[in-house]
């Protein structure tokens, strides 16, 4: 028996067993992320890898009921949790109203004609009753973590498809969310008239439990959140964001509702505010990271004898779904004015049945209403269309970039207004402007009337919630996370200026811009000599040394008082930079004559 398999049956304690099982799954995810980048695939059919990498070799006991399998459950679950509360994050009353055309009608489309023909299908092979009903829309399910971040990957971030892909996601989500507060009375195992009497009790709370959240958005949270910020501490508002996300959660799950509702009303709590930009790139590293852990344990559950005795048919059925669900999402697509290639790539990244379809599933053969065959039978389907549809749409984007081309070669105007982060994706080669003080200021004024588009980066809640008043793009958050420069667009910005003299957040945030864009140009301030060889690697041509600055037009004006020419104060500046360059510590300027 393997060693670990050995330790986790009978060795260590619980703190041991949880640091062996992140081991194994985090290396093997970046193992064969790292093989799949090599071969420029996308990383998503790799974590189901690992996971079934991680059952089969019998490292790891990874049965039911077993502590390991226990342990990775529930480390995916706060995937879910966090996913949730990012989707609440992202489902502002504004984001609804912009999304409610393209997204009510393609998303209830698809739902609707996908179910139904995945009853027919069911119902023949033998499925009936609330298993069939049940199933049959889990199927129809998406995933919107996987269906977003394929447009992301691919570089499409704002092409009409990504805004198709949002709007059924949407929709989708809250499908969901009315599904989990149904389904303890669908499982109660209770007469129909008793079931409908606890399900209109849940639905009851549920309304409350949101109302309540729609409460504390204007009166208690805001206050918080303000507060907290006053702090100037990243890592008292990332805790902040994290202890509303699991104690509003763990608030619905007291009442009787489900976590993953609870997670959805913290960020509903939150959403369209001044905050969300921020709370988004808090909670995003960590919901990407539970995520992962979510799909290898999606992966792990896999039971791969009955998968190799069923695999015909199992293949079969995931590629009836994703052919299904693209076309009707495609069809829908067009119907709503989408373009043919968004619709089309939008119904690709769609195609596979989602996350959310485990968990409900999950519940449901727990409670009974799910025989194990079928619960296996969709989990299979999760990873096989999951799977394959990042693959499909690789292969399917080269071959219709000539639709795009098709059409008016009038560029989209990038919207500069106070807008979500997610169409600041809309902008091109403009400049990010990362503080608004004095200098600040003059920048963006300068630029505005220049006609150059500006992003906004501003940790001052105040200073924020004035600009975006006025119908300026603006993120409230740190420019120190890597999440933060992507809702700002960096790998499509001209220039970034730091405009606060502070050499060590210059330094990180400078960093990560030119790992994502080498090309863009980095401005940044150094108060002090010290700062400036701390700066001069991540800004080489476009540091202002403060002192230097102040001296230099101290200089000219001293000489102007002593009525000296424009020639004989541009001489006495070059000599001042002369001796400067002379004495600077650079090895360029200390290295040896003849070097």
């Amino acid at each position: 028996m393997p060693v670990t398999h050995v330790f986790f049956a009978a060795g260590g304690g619980a703190e041991d067993r949880f640091l062996v099982l992140l081991t194994l799954a985090l290396l093997l995810a970046v193992g064969t992320s790292l093989l799949l980048g090599k071969l420029k695939l996308p990383p998503l059919p790799g974590y189901f890898l690992c996971g079934i990498l991680l059952a089969v070799s019998g490292w790891v006991d990874l049965r039911a009921g077993a502590p390991a399998a226990t342990l990775l459950s529930q480390m995916g679950n706060v995937g879910i949790i966090l996913l949730m509360f990012t989707i609440g994050v992202e489902s502002s009353l504004h984001e609804l109203m912009q999304l409610r055309r393209t997204g009510l009608v393609a998303g209830l489309a698809q739902l609707s004609l996908t179910s139904a023909a995945a009853a027919l299908v069911l119902s023949w092979l033998g499925l009936s009753g609330t298993a069939l009903v049940l199933t049959s829309f889990l199927a129809a399910l998406s995933s919107t973590a996987v269906g977003l971040k394929l447009f992301q990957d691919f570089g499409l971030a704002n092409h009409p498809g990504a805004r198709l892909t949002l709007g059924v996601a949407l929709l989708q989500d809250l499908v969901v969310i009315l599904l989990l507060v149904l389904l303890p009375g669908l499982t109660s195992g209770l007469k129909w008239q008793e079931a409908a009497q606890l399900t209109g009790i849940l639905t009851a709370k549920g309304l409350v439990f949101l109302a309540l959240a729609a409460g504390l958005s204007r009166c208690g949270i805001p206050q918080l959140l303000r507060l907290v910020s006053h702090s100037r501490s990243r890592e008292m508002f990332t805790l902040t964001v994290l202890a509303l996300c699991s104690g509003i959660a763990s608030l619905g799950s007291l009442l009787g509702l489900n976590s993953a509702l609870g997670a959805f009303a913290a960020g509903l709590a939150v959403s369209g505010s001044v905050y969300s930009h921020r709370i988004m790139a808090d909670a995003g590293t960590f919901r990407d990271f539970f995520l992962t852990i979510f799909f290898v344990s999606v992966g792990a559950f896999v039971d791969v004898p009955f998968f190799l005795a069923h695999w015909i048919s199992l293949l079969a059925g995931a590629g009836a779904i994703l052919l299904l669900k693209t076309a009707i999402l495609t069809l829908a697509g067009r119907w709503s004015g989408v373009p043919r290639r968004g619709a089309l790539l939008s119904g690709i990244a769609l195609s596979g049945v989602g996350e959310f379809a485990v968990v409900v599933a999950s519940k449901a053969a727990a409670s009974g209403l799910l025989a194990p065959q079928v619960l296996q039978t969709l989990l299979i389907e999760v990873v096989l269309t999951l799977g394959l549809s990042p693959l499909i749409m690789r292969l399917v984007i080269p071959r219709t970039r000539h639709w795009d081309s098709a059409r008016s070669a009038k560029a989209p105007k990038p919207e500069t207004g106070g807008q979500f982060g997610k169409r600041l994706r809309g902008l091109r080669d403009h400049a990010i402007l990362c503080g608004y003080g004095t200098v600040g200021q003059m920048v963006h004024q300068a630029l505005e009337r220049l006609h150059i588009p500006v992003v906004i980066v501003e940790l001052n809640a105040q200073t924020a919630r004035c600009l975006i008043k006025e119908g300026h793009a603006v993120l409230f958050a740190d420019i120190a996370q890597a999440d933060t420069l992507t809702l700002a667009g960096v790998e499509r910005a001209r220039v970034i200026v730091i405009t606060f003299p502070h050499a060590e957040l210059a330094r990180t945030a400078l960093t990560i811009a030119k790992e994502r864009n080498p090309q863009i140009a980095t401005l940044c301030r150094a108060r002090f000599p010290s700062e400036v060889e701390l700066l001069r690697q991540v800004a080489p041509s476009g540091l202002v040394h403060d002192e230097r600055e102040a001296g230099l037009a101290m200089l000219r004006l001293c000489l102007t008082a002593y009525d000296r020419d424009e020639a004989e104060i541009a001489l006495a500046t070059a000599d001042l930079e002369v001796a400067e360059h002379a004495n600077s510590p650079s090895p360029v300027a200390a290295a040896p004559a003849g070097a």
